[in-house]
């Protein structure tokens, strides 16, 4: 126990040396869509003295070892358990066929696709209808309110923030019973989701302005999910910008680097 309490302080304290003191440039909080620009840099440098300290070595660690058919299968597992999540918000969006589909994406991958491993209803045409409870909040009326980078998770904002609540009564890992194998579906997931989005990650660390290049790429991406896609979609800057999407590989077409390139 005591190890364990040392090994945390050791890690808490290596993040927090990381990640300083972000600098706060003039001006910052009078972007109408972040008035938190402030404490947010601040919160930002945080998460990504987090990312260098565990999230990233997890994400180059598991995809060291993993071959790459064996991750992509993992991917597909867990964009199964998520098929519950996209019906109910299909069907409170009003598309209640998309909600149907997504129920039976969920029966024929979880049986014939065994447990999701193989997208076998993608293969016979049924397509994935992806959506969530921020998706839905925006449907019915409900402003997206300030941009949020929220300890750990990431960009968001008050409303998509707030959805991350039911977002996990709708994921069926929440109602296992065993701790164990609770906890450990968790963390599979968050490196996972990590191990994907390394291209998009190492590009991010080139941008003249991370923090801005990560805010513009995530409001201008919920806005295009919001929309269906109407409107042309960016990269995503952070894990919570949905790596289980249907690309094989993340779109790595970005926002200026340092020297000025795309």
């Amino acid at each position: 126990m005591k190890n364990n309490k040392l090994l945390a302080a050791a890690v808490l304290t290596g993040t927090m040396l990381l990640s300083g003191c972000a600098s706060v440039p003039d001006g910052a909080g009078s972007n109408p869509k972040d008035p938190w620009e402030a404490m947010n840099r601040q919160t930002f440098a945080f998460n990504q003295g987090f990312d260098t300290v565990i999230s990233r070595p997890l994400a180059k660690g598991y995809q060291f070892i993993t071959p790459k058919p064996v991750r992509e299968s993992v991917t597909r597992v867990f964009k199964n358990t998520m098929e519950p999540a996209n019906a109910v918000n299909n069907v409170m969006q009003g598309k209640v066929e998309d909600g149907i589909l997504s129920l039976f994406r969920l029966m024929i991958n979880s049986t014939v696709g065994v447990a999701g491993i193989f997208d076998v209803a993608q293969e016979v045409g049924i397509e994935r209808k992806e959506e969530d409870v921020g998706q839905t909040l925006a449907v019915w009326g409900i402003s997206s309110g300030p941009f949020l980078v929220i300890p750990i998770i990431g960009p968001s904002t008050v409303r998509d923030g707030i959805a991350l609540v039911p977002e996990v009564f709708l994921d069926p890992n929440t109602y296992i019973g065993n701790p164990a194998t609770k906890w450990s579906w968790w963390g599979g997931k968050y490196v996972s989701a990590r191990e994907r989005l390394l291209p998009v990650t190492d590009m991010l660390d080139d941008a003249i302005d991370p923090y801005v290049a990560m805010r513009n790429a995530y409001l201008q991406s919920r806005q295009s999910a919001i929309q269906d896609g109407d409107e042309p979609a960016v990269i995503p800057a952070s894990s919570m910008l949905d790596p289980f999407a249907e690309d094989d590989e993340p779109d790595t077409k970005a926002a200026p680097t340092k020297d000025g390139k795309k």
